[in-house]
């Protein structure tokens, strides 16, 4: 008699691990392509190692990018929906005719700093210097662009190199490769340690404002009702990410140790320290942050351009309620 029991009991744990496994709904497959390794990406890779994304029902597989030109080529090329970029590269493919809007942003600050060689005493002894940037487009062009405007000089001034990304814009800095590299945390901690010398902190200036870290979206994909779902729930997770990469110092380390493989405590407190009292309180982005991106795009309609045209708070302001 206790062997049926026994037999029965199984059984009906077995139906009932079944029945729970089933009631579980699958996770949605999202490809997400992003830019660049830094700490500005916090909120991204806390999102990605506490597993927030499948908490709220999505299989998020990460693709760097050098910069935020590739990610707006492969955008429109229906490689994937949603991207982490610089707020001026969506604003330029716009103006191009992209149905690329911003959904979103994190960091609406310019945390990319100038620093060069320690024989470099100004902004102004660049001139006919090279300048290393991920890519023509990204964040990191567009900080070496307010960095020569502060002194009134122009984009022609200086050589931009297209070093492919912050990592490697430093790599050519250390070098000897160029002059002077548009870097952030840690890398401008690095940079300083290893001689280099800040030129140009776009915080401590009027061109601080400025939609550094943003998330995009073609607004023919929202569209559909099951894609603005999954847009709302990436939102979510995001949201979630970056309270915790202003509250919570042990989750952020844990983060940037394993997406940035960073060891050092020391280089982990200064970079904590230094960008999360610039991560933005909500995902809505600030219409005068995308107006001050404009100020430096280089096409005929850009003065015309509306900011309120760039991007939509809608969906954050769904994934907040």
């Amino acid at each position: 008699m206790r062997r049926v029991l026994k037999v029965v009991c199984l059984v009906a744990l077995l139906l009932f691990g079944a029945g729970v496994h089933a009631a579980q709904p699958d996770l949605i497959k999202l490809t997400v392509g992003y830019t660049p390794i830094t700490a500005a990406t916090l909120p991204f890779f806390i999102a990605l190692e506490e597993k927030l994304f499948q908490k709220h029902g999505l299989e998020v597989v990460p693709v760097f990018f050098g910069g935020t030109p590739l990610i707006v080529s492969a955008m429109m090329a229906g490689e994937f929906p949603i991207g982490l970029t610089g707020g001026a590269g969506i604003i330029s493919s716009q103006l191009v005719g992209s149905d690329l809007t911003v959904i979103g942003s994190h960091l609406q600050v310019l945390t990319i700093d100038g620093m060069a060689k320690p024989e470099i005493k100004s902004i102004n002894d660049l001139k006919g210097k090279k300048v290393a940037v991920s890519r023509i487009g990204a964040s990191t062009y567009f900080a070496g662009l307010a960095m020569l405007d502060s002194r009134g000089m122009k984009p022609s001034d200086v050589v931009f190199i297209q070093a492919g990304g912050v990592g490697e814009s430093f790599a050519a800095l250390a070098n000897g490769a160029v002059d002077a590299a548009m870097i952030g945390y840690p890398f401008t901690l690095r940079a300083k340690q290893a001689g280099f010398q800040i030129l140009f902190r776009p915080t401590d200036t009027e061109y601080g404002l400025y939609p550094n870290a943003t998330l995009a979206a073609r607004e023919s994909w929202l569209k559909e009702p099951r894609n603005r779902k999954i847009a709302v729930s990436f939102l979510r997770a995001m949201g979630e990410g970056l309270h915790l990469s202003k509250t919570d110092a042990g989750t952020s380390k844990k983060a940037l140790r394993r997406y940035m493989r960073v060891q050092d405590e020391a280089t982990l407190q200064a970079t904590l320290e230094y960008l999360q009292p610039y991560f933005s309180v909500s995902l809505q982005t600030s219409e005068k942050a995308m107006a001050n991106a404009i100020k430096f795009l280089d096409h005929p309609k850009a003065k015309q351009l509306d900011p309120k045209q760039t991007f939509n708070n809608r969906y954050v302001d769904e994934a907040m309620k």
